[in-house]
């Protein structure tokens, strides 16, 4: 028999795959409840609401880009013995997460916190997930840092929030006919990123 947490994620998992398919106007509350095989006064005492249950939704299509960000990330820094397999650790993610294959992400999580604009439970939850995110990344690198094989001069919790926006930037070259070369861009952008993490002097 269904539990109370299987219901909630069932409906949940609807409303992202409805979102994901047609924005916001696609999550119709009658329609998720009968294909989540409930009544509507239940899907009510899940979420307390329409906009309660897009709201969890959208958080939810936050958080699962930042998890398989930060899995794979993990994944890399466990194999790390020394500062130089750290450095190809990191430049390998970059590109990674740089990847065009990585645009869908990114702009799942840039509609996320386009949602949130003028909506300050959406945005509340939003910052805590980017928070918990953020922090994850932090505790991940902090080891290193420790060791010396980081800047020991720089705020890491910044860094990996600056980090993050910068892959988030990324979609400024993707909409469209753009003039930069998406190569170029990782380059700089890596270059920049290795340089304040490891103070590594620009290429001239």
């Amino acid at each position: 028999m269904p539990t109370s947490n299987s219901i909630r994620q069932r409906i949940l998992d609807l409303a992202v795959a409805a979102i994901d398919g047609g924005g916001e106007a696609a999550v119709r509350v009658n329609d998720l409840a009968a294909e989540a095989g409930v009544t509507v006064p239940t899907l009510y005492r899940h979420f307390g609401s329409r906009d309660g249950l897009v709201e969890a939704a959208q958080t939810h299509r936050f958080r699962t880009t930042q998890f398989i960000d930060s899995s794979v990330l993990a994944s890399s820094l466990a194999k790390c013995k020394s500062q130089d397999d750290l450095r190809k650790a990191l430049r390998k993610e970059l590109l990674t997460h740089f990847d065009t294959d990585r645009w869908e992400l990114r702009q799942v999580r840039l509609n996320a916190l386009g949602a949130g604009y003028a909506r300050p439970e959406l945005a509340a939850s939003l910052a805590l997930a980017q928070k918990q995110g953020a922090m994850g990344i932090t505790e991940m690198l902090l080891p290193f840092q420790k060791k010396g094989w980081i800047r020991k001069d720089i705020d890491l919790a910044a860094t990996v929030y600056w980090f993050m926006g910068q892959i988030l930037g990324r979609v400024l070259i993707e909409m469209g006919d753009s003039p930069v070369s998406q190569k170029k861009w990782n380059d700089v952008s890596i270059e920049g990123i290795m340089a304040v993490i490891f103070g590594d002097t620009p290429k001239k």
